[in-house]
């Protein structure tokens, strides 16, 4: 098995998919930073950035079983350029909505972006086994969901220093120039990024998708595994506010949040796959996803009682170390479980669950926030998403219960 270092040194294609997602992940993160504020500060609003967030992913939601099926049936490289190279002119209207002060334009475009990232990231994940070796999956996973951390770090932490010294039409033209690098790197893979398809062995339905995936009592598990973070995670929707409201008050102080919580995120996926190793027994990957969701949630019932903007921060990183845990070992779980001619639209549909999960939390902290404030926001959802995750546990734990053995041998009568 190669390290993570060989696999990206010695495997041409895994890397330029890697290095497309650094690109695009960073380049969208300079972005969100730079909107947030920019509606924050049109419409003067406690939840404005919640709703921002809930912008960003509920529409993958609408999108992701479309995506899936399209996966499975073409050219997974063709879409992924495609998409990247559509997202290219919906950046650039970000520019005008700084320019002009349009609350609509900036939620719309970011609602036009985040439709982009549904035929992006789940086909991205469905791709990953395809060009590495199966006991490499771990690894590659685990570079993949660190990448997404490292670049919201980056983008993040860079990203609101940038619209703070240079303005937002800055952090968008970056973002915009991200998509054609990315673009640029995924059209030079050589190996194909899906298994030659049958007419017999797939129809290529969402149907047909979900009818395998109830049929697997595991993948179906995993399936409904991100709902726990996910339903808590529209937190993450508030940390401008409290960044601004709380604490220092400066796009800069919202980009180190977000920071934060991409070292969480980064740190998280390297530390579970040094946990459970290159190929984890389903019952150690339900228990690790349980346990992340539980760290997740009640670091972040903390958080509010944080006194000072570092230790804010350090809660921050600690949470997503969970998530970032819980997103990865879920993910490679289905990765591994999931045949090829399935693999686009189950990671959709589990992608689209999630989001639509993240979405509605995201709506819910900004109405919470607006209505109690957002201390009490934060304590309903990481309420909700604990007891999500106790719940998910148990049933998932059920599955994966290894067998009884038997109380008398089949070869000897019981003694006497």
């Amino acid at each position: 098995m190669l390290s993570t270092r060989e696999l990206l040194t010695r495997n041409r294609d895994f890397r330029r998919l890697f290095l497309a997602s650094v690109v695009s992940l960073a380049g969208d993160w300079f972005s969100f930073v730079a909107v947030a504020s920019l509606v924050t500060e049109l419409t003067g609003r406690p939840g404005a950035p919640a709703f921002v967030y809930a912008a960003t992913v509920l529409p993958v939601f609408l999108a992701s079983p479309l995506a899936g099926t399209l996966a499975d049936r073409f050219d997974r490289k063709r879409i992924l350029v495609i998409a990247d190279l559509a997202r290219v002119p919906i950046a650039l209207a970000l520019c005008l909505a700084a320019w002009w002060g349009s609350t609509a334009l900036a939620i719309g475009a970011s609602i036009a972006l985040a439709l982009g990232a549904s035929f992006s990231d789940p086909i991205a994940n469905a791709a990953t086994p395809n060009l590495v070796e199966p006991d490499e999956l771990a690894s590659a996973q685990s570079l993949m969901a660190a990448v997404w951390g490292s670049m919201l770090m980056v983008g993040a932490g860079i990203g609101g220093i940038v619209a703070e010294l240079f303005g937002r039409q800055a952090a968008f033209a970056i973002d915009a120039a991200s998509f054609l690098v990315s673009a640029w790197l995924v059209a030079g893979i050589r190996r194909p990024l899906q298994e030659t398809r049958t007419a017999t062995r797939a129809d290529g339905s969402l149907r047909e998708a979900i009818a395998y995936i109830r049929a697997n009592p595991i993948v179906l598990r995993l399936v409904f595994g991100k709902v726990g973070t996910s339903v808590a995670n529209g937190i993450v929707g508030l940390l401008p506010t409290f960044a601004t409201r709380r604490f220092a008050g400066t796009n800069i102080a919202t980009g180190l949040l977000f920071a934060a919580r991409g070292l969480g995120a980064m740190i998280g996926p390297i530390l579970v796959r040094g946990v459970v190793g290159a190929t984890p027994a389903r019952r150690t990957i339900v228990i690790v996803c349980g346990a992340s969701t539980l760290t997740y949630c009640v670091v972040y019932t903390v958080f509010p009682f944080a006194p000072v903007f570092a230790v804010a921060m350090v809660l921050v990183i600690c949470a997503h170390l969970g998530g970032g845990a819980q997103w990865t070992i879920s993910t490679y779980g289905l990765q591994r479980e999931t045949p090829d001619r399935f693999r686009g639209r189950v990671m959709s549909i589990d992608y689209g669950l999630a989001t639509l999960a993240i979405g509605g939390s995201a709506i819910a902290a900004g109405l919470l926030a607006d209505a109690y404030g957002v201390v009490a926001a934060t304590w309903w959802l990481t309420a909700l998403g604990g007891g999500y995750g106790i719940a998910w546990l148990a049933w998932s734990l059920a599955a994966v219960k290894p067998p009884a053995p038997d109380a008398v041998s089949p070869d000897r009568s019981p003694s006497t």
